[in-house]
Protein backbone atom coordinates (compact mmCIF):
# COMPACT_ATOMS: atom_id res chain seq x y z
CA UNK A 1 0.00 0.00 0.00
CA UNK A 2 1.20 3.52 -0.83
CA UNK A 3 1.23 6.27 1.77
CA UNK A 4 -1.03 8.41 -0.44
CA UNK A 5 -3.76 5.77 -0.23
CA UNK A 6 -3.56 5.76 3.57
CA UNK A 7 -3.62 9.57 3.78
CA UNK A 8 -6.73 9.75 1.60
CA UNK A 9 -8.58 7.48 4.06
CA UNK A 10 -7.20 8.53 7.46
CA UNK A 11 -10.18 10.76 8.28
CA UNK A 12 -12.60 7.92 7.49
CA UNK A 13 -10.62 5.59 9.78
CA UNK A 14 -10.83 8.00 12.71
CA UNK A 15 -14.55 8.63 12.10
CA UNK A 16 -15.25 4.86 11.81
CA UNK A 17 -16.62 5.20 8.27
CA UNK A 18 -14.95 2.16 6.75
CA UNK A 19 -15.57 -1.55 7.02
CA UNK A 20 -13.53 -3.53 9.56
CA UNK A 21 -11.63 -5.28 6.76
CA UNK A 22 -10.68 -2.00 5.08
CA UNK A 23 -9.74 -0.40 8.41
CA UNK A 24 -7.54 -3.37 9.35
CA UNK A 25 -5.81 -3.20 5.96
CA UNK A 26 -5.05 0.51 6.33
CA UNK A 27 -3.95 0.23 9.97
CA UNK A 28 -1.55 -2.56 9.07
CA UNK A 29 0.19 -0.04 6.82
CA UNK A 30 0.20 2.55 9.63
CA UNK A 31 1.90 0.07 11.97
CA UNK A 32 4.64 -0.51 9.40
CA UNK A 33 5.09 3.07 8.19
CA UNK A 34 6.32 5.50 10.89
CA UNK A 35 5.19 8.59 8.95
CA UNK A 36 1.61 7.37 8.44
CA UNK A 37 1.52 6.03 12.00
CA UNK A 38 2.50 9.45 13.35
CA UNK A 39 -0.08 11.17 11.16
CA UNK A 40 -2.84 8.85 12.38
CA UNK A 41 -1.93 9.37 16.04
CA UNK A 42 -1.71 13.15 15.58
CA UNK A 43 -5.15 13.37 13.98
CA UNK A 44 -6.70 11.04 16.54
CA UNK A 45 -5.26 13.07 19.41
CA UNK A 46 -6.51 16.30 17.85
CA UNK A 47 -10.02 14.93 17.54
CA UNK A 48 -9.99 13.79 21.18
CA UNK A 49 -8.83 17.24 22.31
CA UNK A 50 -11.56 18.96 20.30
CA UNK A 51 -14.24 16.67 21.75
CA UNK A 52 -13.03 17.08 25.31
CA UNK A 53 -12.51 20.84 25.30
CA UNK A 54 -15.37 22.17 23.19
CA UNK A 55 -19.11 21.97 23.51
CA UNK A 56 -19.89 22.16 19.85
CA UNK A 57 -22.83 22.37 17.51
CA UNK A 58 -22.69 20.45 14.27
CA UNK A 59 -21.61 22.28 11.15
CA UNK A 60 -24.46 21.75 8.67
CA UNK A 61 -23.59 19.05 6.18
CA UNK A 62 -24.03 21.31 3.16
CA UNK A 63 -21.63 23.88 4.64
CA UNK A 64 -19.12 21.17 5.58
CA UNK A 65 -19.05 19.67 2.11
CA UNK A 66 -19.00 23.03 0.36
CA UNK A 67 -15.72 23.65 2.19
CA UNK A 68 -14.39 20.18 1.35
CA UNK A 69 -15.38 20.42 -2.32
CA UNK A 70 -13.78 23.84 -2.63
CA UNK A 71 -10.60 22.46 -1.06
CA UNK A 72 -10.50 19.39 -3.31
CA UNK A 73 -11.13 21.45 -6.44
CA UNK A 74 -8.53 24.10 -5.69
CA UNK A 75 -5.33 24.37 -7.70
CA UNK A 76 -2.15 22.53 -6.76
CA UNK A 77 -0.68 25.81 -5.61
CA UNK A 78 -2.73 26.28 -2.44
CA UNK A 79 -3.12 29.49 -0.47
CA UNK A 80 -0.94 27.91 2.23
CA UNK A 81 1.87 27.24 -0.26
CA UNK A 82 1.68 30.73 -1.73
CA UNK A 83 1.63 32.42 1.67
CA UNK A 84 4.30 30.42 3.52
CA UNK A 85 6.33 28.95 0.67
CA UNK A 86 5.97 25.27 1.64
CA UNK A 87 3.36 22.57 1.58
CA UNK A 88 1.39 21.42 4.60
CA UNK A 89 0.36 17.77 4.81
CA UNK A 90 -3.28 17.86 3.51
CA UNK A 91 -4.62 15.57 6.24
CA UNK A 92 -3.03 17.61 9.03
CA UNK A 93 -4.18 20.83 7.35
CA UNK A 94 -7.73 19.47 7.41
CA UNK A 95 -7.44 18.80 11.15
CA UNK A 96 -6.27 22.37 11.76
CA UNK A 97 -9.13 23.80 9.69
CA UNK A 98 -11.63 21.52 11.44
CA UNK A 99 -10.48 22.72 14.87
CA UNK A 100 -10.97 26.34 13.82
CA UNK A 101 -14.37 25.69 12.21
CA UNK A 102 -15.63 23.73 15.22
CA UNK A 103 -14.39 26.36 17.62
CA UNK A 104 -15.96 29.29 15.75
CA UNK A 105 -19.24 27.52 15.11
CA UNK A 106 -19.61 26.31 18.68
CA UNK A 107 -18.92 29.82 19.99
CA UNK A 108 -21.94 31.25 18.21
CA UNK A 109 -24.43 28.39 18.36
CA UNK A 110 -25.58 26.08 21.18
CA UNK A 111 -25.67 22.31 20.75
CA UNK A 112 -28.79 20.90 19.09
CA UNK A 113 -30.59 17.77 20.21
CA UNK A 114 -27.53 16.70 22.25
CA UNK A 115 -26.66 14.40 19.33
CA UNK A 116 -23.02 13.93 18.27
CA UNK A 117 -22.31 14.88 14.67
CA UNK A 118 -21.15 11.38 13.76
CA UNK A 119 -24.54 9.98 14.88
CA UNK A 120 -26.53 12.40 12.69
CA UNK A 121 -28.06 10.41 9.83
CA UNK A 122 -27.92 13.40 7.48
CA UNK A 123 -24.23 13.90 8.17
CA UNK A 124 -23.57 10.17 7.78
CA UNK A 125 -25.46 10.10 4.47
CA UNK A 126 -23.64 13.06 2.96
CA UNK A 127 -20.22 11.87 4.14
CA UNK A 128 -20.88 8.37 2.84
CA UNK A 129 -21.97 9.77 -0.53
CA UNK A 130 -18.71 11.72 -0.75
CA UNK A 131 -16.78 8.58 0.26
CA UNK A 132 -18.50 6.62 -2.52
CA UNK A 133 -17.64 9.32 -5.06
CA UNK A 134 -14.07 9.44 -3.74
CA UNK A 135 -13.69 5.67 -3.85
CA UNK A 136 -12.99 5.08 -0.15
CA UNK A 137 -16.23 3.10 0.27
CA UNK A 138 -15.99 -0.05 -1.85
CA UNK A 139 -19.00 -2.19 -2.87
CA UNK A 140 -19.29 -5.61 -1.27
CA UNK A 141 -21.59 -6.82 -4.04
CA UNK A 142 -22.42 -5.56 -7.54
CA UNK A 143 -25.52 -7.22 -8.92
CA UNK A 144 -29.09 -6.69 -10.09
CA UNK A 145 -31.51 -4.82 -7.83
CA UNK A 146 -32.99 -8.16 -6.71
CA UNK A 147 -29.53 -9.56 -5.99
CA UNK A 148 -28.59 -6.50 -3.94
CA UNK A 149 -31.85 -6.68 -1.98
CA UNK A 150 -31.36 -10.36 -1.20
CA UNK A 151 -27.76 -9.81 -0.07
CA UNK A 152 -28.66 -6.96 2.29
CA UNK A 153 -31.88 -8.52 3.62
CA UNK A 154 -29.97 -11.49 5.02
CA UNK A 155 -28.01 -9.24 7.39
CA UNK A 156 -30.57 -6.69 8.66
CA UNK A 157 -33.91 -6.89 10.46
CA UNK A 158 -35.66 -4.09 8.52
CA UNK A 159 -37.15 -4.14 5.01
CA UNK A 160 -34.46 -3.27 2.46
CA UNK A 161 -35.55 -0.82 -0.24
CA UNK A 162 -33.88 -1.33 -3.64
CA UNK A 163 -36.02 0.47 -6.25
CA UNK A 164 -35.70 -0.66 -9.86
CA UNK A 165 -34.52 2.51 -11.58
CA UNK A 166 -34.86 3.32 -15.27
CA UNK A 167 -31.43 3.71 -16.83
CA UNK A 168 -29.62 1.92 -14.00
CA UNK A 169 -26.24 0.77 -15.30
CA UNK A 170 -24.91 -0.54 -11.97
CA UNK A 171 -26.30 -1.43 -8.53
CA UNK A 172 -24.07 -2.16 -5.54
CA UNK A 173 -24.51 -3.13 -1.88
CA UNK A 174 -22.57 -2.37 1.30
CA UNK A 175 -23.29 -3.51 4.87
CA UNK A 176 -21.94 -1.70 7.93
CA UNK A 177 -22.38 -1.33 11.67
CA UNK A 178 -22.49 1.90 13.67
CA UNK A 179 -22.16 1.37 17.42
CA UNK A 180 -24.15 -1.86 17.19
CA UNK A 181 -26.75 -0.55 14.73
CA UNK A 182 -26.91 -2.48 11.46
CA UNK A 183 -26.97 -0.29 8.34
CA UNK A 184 -27.55 -1.11 4.69
CA UNK A 185 -26.25 0.98 1.80
CA UNK A 186 -27.27 0.87 -1.87
CA UNK A 187 -25.36 2.67 -4.62
CA UNK A 188 -26.70 3.18 -8.16
CA UNK A 189 -25.06 4.46 -11.28
CA UNK A 190 -27.75 5.87 -13.58
CA UNK A 191 -27.30 6.59 -17.29
CA UNK A 192 -23.62 5.77 -16.91
CA UNK A 193 -22.79 8.94 -14.95
CA UNK A 194 -25.13 9.95 -12.10
CA UNK A 195 -24.63 8.36 -8.68
CA UNK A 196 -27.44 7.84 -6.17
CA UNK A 197 -26.47 6.68 -2.69
CA UNK A 198 -29.15 5.36 -0.28
CA UNK A 199 -28.52 4.93 3.47
CA UNK A 200 -30.98 2.58 5.21
CA UNK A 201 -31.64 1.87 8.89
CA UNK A 202 -34.42 0.66 11.14
CA UNK A 203 -37.08 3.37 11.48
CA UNK A 204 -37.27 2.75 15.23
CA UNK A 205 -33.51 3.22 15.65
CA UNK A 206 -33.60 6.39 13.55
CA UNK A 207 -36.53 7.98 15.37
CA UNK A 208 -35.63 7.18 18.98
CA UNK A 209 -32.28 8.97 18.57
CA UNK A 210 -30.34 6.91 21.10
CA UNK A 211 -27.54 5.75 18.81
CA UNK A 212 -28.35 7.37 15.46
CA UNK A 213 -30.83 10.16 14.90
CA UNK A 214 -32.15 13.14 12.99
CA UNK A 215 -32.51 16.86 13.73
CA UNK A 216 -35.83 17.74 15.36
CA UNK A 217 -37.27 19.51 12.30
CA UNK A 218 -36.51 16.53 10.05
CA UNK A 219 -38.02 14.04 12.48
CA UNK A 220 -41.16 16.21 12.82
CA UNK A 221 -41.55 16.46 9.04
CA UNK A 222 -41.23 12.68 8.65
CA UNK A 223 -43.93 12.15 11.27
CA UNK A 224 -46.25 14.44 9.31
CA UNK A 225 -45.60 13.44 5.70
CA UNK A 226 -43.13 10.49 5.67
CA UNK A 227 -40.84 12.64 3.46
CA UNK A 228 -38.13 15.28 3.82
CA UNK A 229 -36.38 16.87 0.82
CA UNK A 230 -33.54 19.37 0.88
CA UNK A 231 -31.44 20.88 -1.91
CA UNK A 232 -28.05 21.72 -0.43
CA UNK A 233 -25.62 24.49 -1.28
CA UNK A 234 -23.06 22.13 -2.85
CA UNK A 235 -25.57 21.22 -5.61
CA UNK A 236 -26.52 17.88 -4.06
CA UNK A 237 -30.02 16.79 -3.13
CA UNK A 238 -30.99 14.96 0.07
CA UNK A 239 -34.20 12.91 0.19
CA UNK A 240 -35.30 11.15 3.40
CA UNK A 241 -38.40 9.00 3.53
CA UNK A 242 -40.11 6.13 5.31
CA UNK A 243 -40.29 2.77 3.53
CA UNK A 244 -42.32 0.28 5.57
CA UNK A 245 -40.23 -0.12 8.78
CA UNK A 246 -37.14 1.47 7.22
CA UNK A 247 -35.64 4.96 7.22
CA UNK A 248 -34.09 5.72 3.81
CA UNK A 249 -31.78 8.67 3.18
CA UNK A 250 -30.62 9.27 -0.39
CA UNK A 251 -28.01 11.71 -1.69
CA UNK A 252 -27.22 12.60 -5.30
CA UNK A 253 -26.18 15.49 -7.51
CA UNK A 254 -29.46 15.06 -9.42
CA UNK A 255 -32.25 17.61 -9.28
CA UNK A 256 -34.89 16.67 -6.73
CA UNK A 257 -37.69 16.05 -9.26
CA UNK A 258 -35.69 13.47 -11.23
CA UNK A 259 -34.28 11.91 -8.08
CA UNK A 260 -37.68 11.45 -6.40
CA UNK A 261 -39.14 10.01 -9.62
CA UNK A 262 -36.39 7.38 -9.74
CA UNK A 263 -36.63 6.56 -6.04
CA UNK A 264 -40.39 5.98 -6.24
CA UNK A 265 -40.58 4.43 -9.71
CA UNK A 266 -41.08 0.83 -8.52
CA UNK A 267 -43.65 1.89 -5.88
CA UNK A 268 -45.68 3.78 -8.49
CA UNK A 269 -45.89 0.67 -10.69
CA UNK A 270 -47.19 -1.51 -7.86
Amino acid sequence: MKCTEFKECVCEIIDHRLSKERTDELMQHAHLCPHCGFEFRAMQATKEIVHSKLQRSSVPSDVYYSIINATLNSSNSSWFTRLFGFRLNPALAFVAIAVVVVGIYSFFLPAKNGMPEDANIISQSVKNYQAVIGGSIKPQLVSSEDGVRSFLAKAVSFDVNVPKMKGCSSCAAVLSDFNGIKLAHVVYQVDGKDIIYIYQASMNDAMDGKTIGLPDEVRDELKKTDWYVREMSDSTTLVIWRYKNTLCSAVSSMKKEKMIALLTEKDLKE
